[in-house]
């Protein structure tokens, strides 16, 4: 019994003309052109016009040059431009470039005497992805669409360097050995984050899309809150033609492999495996649509896309085999203006609708009663306006304040009788957890919200003195509340009962009643009653208000500097007026460049930086209500019965009070308590290649964590007595959140990130990446399968545990040795006929790690004496038998193929077809397995009691979910996988 209450009390619980610095602010929508102009013998030319045109740009753009012969335009729409140069005694010119998002083009410029033939010689373009301190990739739409691979921001992010998807929830990248809930996410702007597990919202529509920037290191003071990197994306703005598109994504569950989990291959599946029927012949479609243009030429731009799928999953509820087919119908919208006020003055707004509704939803993979399954809706949208201003050349605004909710609304049930509150077996099993049944789980009338709010703004002024160097100077303000709303109520009557259900002589199939309802069987002793206090609408807002000034430095020809500093300071309170960190950082962002042969082919870069991690609220509010109601648990004294009309069985005054949880009661926070900080050194070397057809990039990346959050529970923090609703509770040991030393726990990393791109001719190319992790190890987590900022047992209990045992040092679960990406585009013009595409994508990741422990294991006696001073203890522990991480899975390598076809049909209008092939082989080699291990009885004990050694569970090297095997792309699993899709492009 004491067990059994433990049990469910633990479930509550990578030609350059010199280092350039990044175009940037936080959530950066635009690039820069700059450059010098010289004569024939390499003097500086003053007074030079230069102009920029592009169709990404509202008007002509103009400067002069300095009198070093320097320009500069910044806050470029990203896209191709058209540069001209004219001067007095001088032949006109013009060259074009590429803008991309977020970074510098150095364009270099030797003009010739008027009526020379050869009318300009461009020094060098930097390939910008290489010419920035920053350490990133910039992907495009149609690079994008040519490949077999998600087009979505977790999608495009997985192909640059120094990034993972080893990570414990889906659609979560790791940068660099961060943790995956510590990246920034961001849309036009607007941080799309989801609050507690840092994945990005689906907030856009894919065909929109038009640029995606990804940087993971050497990031520079604009950019905060994270200790990863940042995914930056912009969508399309319209222009000065009319253009759009259409098209309709097919899919099918039969067009995938089955995995050999499925098809239960003896040499891989353990014997109680059950062979699964056949995929669905399913044919399901989602349809995307975007229009683009103008009402005022180079005045006021409009665009606008949309998103509509509706699917149905057709699913037997487990142990019932009660048919269920679950419907998820999904409306995306995205309406953008972007008009100018006066020349150089550009007002831009968006508004994105992402409204989700899912019906027939059974709310665990667990339910087995359709009476407990249900509707509910997903609200998910931003809007934004932006201001960017340049009032003369040297001197530039920006503004932008942003908006972002998203909530669960209708979820969960609203009887208030309480034979209509949800029911968990205790001893029967529905695979992956208790049979629930009876009622919905959660409560409908207690929505949740998890929402932002931005507002920045910033200033650049550039200044020119020959003793001093070029400085461009920018200074910014930032304030970003995260805010978290709501109870979590887990039950519309406030309780949530746990007693198996009459079943048959098997003992799972279950019997049913007159009204084909489950029989819940009430017995004295076992029967246990949750009853939840939740405070509904609580809230909990994080403000992080953050200044900073960055200072790039052009000192020669040869050598530039950038230094940042950024200043943050946060505050949370929740309902209750209850702070949980008032706090404040100043992190450090400084880069050196230097140019090997002053002629800006090879540069190398030197950078050191503090990032400050986000606040998540998974933490900051773990000493209040807000997603954390407290909770009073029973056990059924009598007297015995079953059925819903049992009224006994339901009556909270037959259960007797033998355990609580109360965040507010005895949760409290160190004064100071601050979000972790990463200190990282790197050094990188990049080179033009092949005449400017190429380049080439190679990263050393070095970072150190320190001040974790951590939870401490031991008898230094004292103790307090719980009364609630007039019931003594209880006496409890305060927990107290401090950030810990470095000598209790750190996370270390080091690795290489290289990567290049090669257009071997207009209709070729061939791209790469590639990531080395030297080390990726510590003894903290961090995180876990849905559990963001999850904190460990350092501090816990220090008398009953220790590192070796229970948090030990090794390799993280996010270590994977290499990561490779290689894929080439090619293209063929058939003329009229039309033209085609083929392209191929390389995957190849290593083996990430494992590592040998137990979970759920009882506390020993030797264990129990130590704590036995403690008025409440841990119910059971995690225990390792080696090093964290010492064991390793298996690597493997896919390649995905991607065909295409458009058809001119009529002036621009080009009807078209994609298939795309992931993991084209087939591969289905085991990449991961069961690692079910348990105590050894006969192995020695150690000093706590504690077992030596283990032995393997019965399923232990075999495959026990598709997951164990490559999976074609995000959000799937199986074999090789098609998808097909057809449109039309004008």
């Amino acid at each position: 019994m004491n067990r059994m209450i433990a049990l469910i009390a633990t479930g509550l619980l990578v030609s350059l003309a010199g280092p350039t610095a990044e175009a940037s602010a936080q959530g950066v929508q635009t690039g820069a052109i700059r450059g010098t102009v010289v004569d024939q013998q390499g003097l500086p030319v003053p007074n030079v016009t230069v102009a920029v045109a592009s169709p990404a740009l509202q008007g002509q753009r103009s400067a002069t040059t300095s009198p070093d012969g320097s320009y500069a335009f910044m806050l470029l729409p990203a896209g191709e431009y058209v540069v001209t140069f004219e001067a007095a005694q001088f032949a006109p010119a013009s060259r074009t470039t590429s803008v991309l998002l977020g970074l510098w083009v150095e364009m270099n410029a030797a003009l010739r005497a008027a009526g020379v033939s050869e009318q300009v010689q461009v020094v060098a373009e930097t390939p910008a992805p290489i010419a920035t301190p920053t350490v990133g990739t910039n992907l495009k739409h149609d690079e994008i669409e040519a490949l077999a691979t998600p087009r979505t921001l977790f999608g495009i992010a997985q192909l640059a360097p120094g990034l993972t998807t080893n990570t414990p929830n889906d659609a979560q990248v790791t940068i660099n050995g961060a943790f995956a809930f510590d990246n920034v996410f961001m849309l036009n702007g607007v941080d799309v984050n989801d609050n507690l597990f840092g994945s990005p919202q689906n907030l856009f529509i894919e065909d929109a899309i038009e640029e995606t920037a990804i940087m993971t290191s050497g990031i520079t003071a604009e950019y905060g809150r994270f200790t990863g990197g940042v995914i930056n994306a912009i969508t399309k703005s319209g222009g000065n033609t009319f253009t759009g598109s259409f098209r309709t994504n097919f899919s099918n569950p039969r067009w995938i492999e089955q995995t050999p989990f499925e098809l239960c291959d003896p040499a891989v599946t353990a014997a109680t495996c059950r062979k699964a029927a056949l995929r669905p012949d399913d044919v399901q479609q989602s349809y995307e649509g975007t229009f683009g243009g103008y009402v005022v030429k180079d005045r006021l731009w409009f665009f606008g896309a949309g998103r509509h799928q509706k699917t149905s999953t057709a699913t037997p509820l487990p142990l019932t085999g009660t048919p269920n087919t679950q419907t998820d119908t999904n409306k995306r919208g995205e309406i953008k203006l972007t008009g100018t006020l006066a020349a150089g003055h550009t007002v831009q707004g968006e508004y994105l609708n992402n409204a989700r509704d899912q019906a027939s939803r059974p709310t665990f993979a667990f339910t087995i009663d359709p009476i407990a399954t249900g509707n509910r809706t997903l609200p998910n949208y931003y809007y934004y306006t932006n201001y960017r201003g340049v009032p003369r050349n040297d001197f530039l605004i920006e503004a932008h304040f942003s908006q972002r909710k998203f909530g669960f609304k209708n979820a969960g049930g609203s009887g208030t009788a309480l034979n209509d509150s949800p029911i968990f077996s205790l001893n029967q099993s529905a695979g992956s957890g208790p049979a629930h049944y009876n009622a919905q789980y959660f409560d409908a009338s207690d929505p949740q919200n998890r929402n932002n709010y931005q507002l920045t703004g910033n200033l650049t002024y550039f200044w020119n003195r020959p003793s001093a160097g070029r400085h461009e100077i920018k200074g910014g303000y930032e304030f970003f509340r995260s805010q978290l709303n709501g109870g979590n109520s887990q039950s519309s009557t406030g309780y949530v009962y746990n007693a198996d259900y009459l079943a048959d002589a098997s003992g799972t199939v279950p019997i049913l009643d007159a009204q084909g309802r489950l029989i819940p069987v009430f017995v004295p002793g076992e029967a246990i009653i949750e009853n939840w206090l939740p405070v509904r609408g609580a809230e909990l807002n994080v403000d992080n208000q953050s200044f900073y000034g960055q200072d790039h430095i052009a000192i020669n020809n040869r050598w530039s500097a950038d230094l940042g500093v950024r200043y943050e300071r946060v505050r949370s309170e929740a309902t209750g007026d209850i702070v949980g960190v008032d706090t404040d950082i100043v992190v450090p962002r400084l880069a050196l460049g230097y140019d090997v042969m002053g002629n800006g082919r090879h540069v190398v870069h030197v950078t050191y930086g503090h990032y400050a991690g986000r606040y998540n609220e998974a933490q900051i509010g773990t000493n209040s209500n807000v997603g954390i109601p407290d909770v009073l648990l029973g056990i059924y004294i009598g007297p015995a019965g079953q059925g819903r009309n049992f009224a006994a069985g339901f009556n909270p005054a037959n259960y007797f009070t033998v355990f609580g949880q109360f965040p507010t009661a005895n949760i409290f926070f160190e004064d100071g308590l601050s979000s972790p900080v990463v200190r990282e050194f790197t050094t990188s070397y990049g080179a033009n290649i092949f005449d400017g057809k190429g380049y080439v990039e190679g990263a050393y990346i070095w970072r150190d964590w320190s001040s974790f959050i951590e939870d401490y529970i031991s008898l230094a923090n004292g103790t307090t007595t719980v009364v609630k609703n007039g019931f003594n509770v209880g006496t409890f040991t305060n927990i107290e959140y401090a950030n810990t030393s470095t000598e209790e726990a750190f996370r270390h990393y080091q690795g290489f990130e290289f990567q290049g791109r090669y257009k071997v001719n207009p209709n070729w190319a061939v791209n790469g990446s590639y990531t080395i992790q030297l080390q990726n190890e510590g003894n903290y987590t961090g995180e876990a399968t849905n559990q963001p900022g999850l904190t460990g047992r350092i501090g816990d209990y220090p008398e009953a545990f220790n590192a070796t045992r229970h948090y030990p040092e090794g390799r993280l679960p996010g270590f994977q040795r290499n990561k490779f990406r290689m894929w080439s585009i090619y293209r063929k013009d058939f003329g009229r006929f039309g033209d085609a595409l083929v392209s191929g994508l390389w995957r190849v990741d290593s083996a990430t790690v494992y590592s040998l422990r137990s979970t759920g294991q009882p506390i020993t006696a030797i264990q129990d004496a130590r704590i036995a001073a403690y008025p409440d203890g841990p119910s059971n522990q995690e225990i390792f038998y080696d090093e964290r991480g010492s064991e390793i899975f298996k690597g493997y390598g896919l390649l995905d193929l991607g065909l295409g076809y458009n058809i001119p049909m009529f002036r621009t209008l080009r009807p078209w077809i994609k298939l795309d092939v992931y993991n084209l082989m087939n591969n289905q080699k085991q990449i991961a397995w069961n690692t079910t291990v348990t105590q050894d009885a006969t192995t020695p004990a150690d000093s706590l009691g504690l077992r030596t050694g283990y032995r393997k569970g019965g399923s232990f090297g075999k495959a026990t979910s598709n997951a164990h095997f490559p999976v074609p792309y995000q959000g799937e699993t199986g074999g090789r996988a098609f998808l097909v899709a057809v449109g039309l492009r004008f």
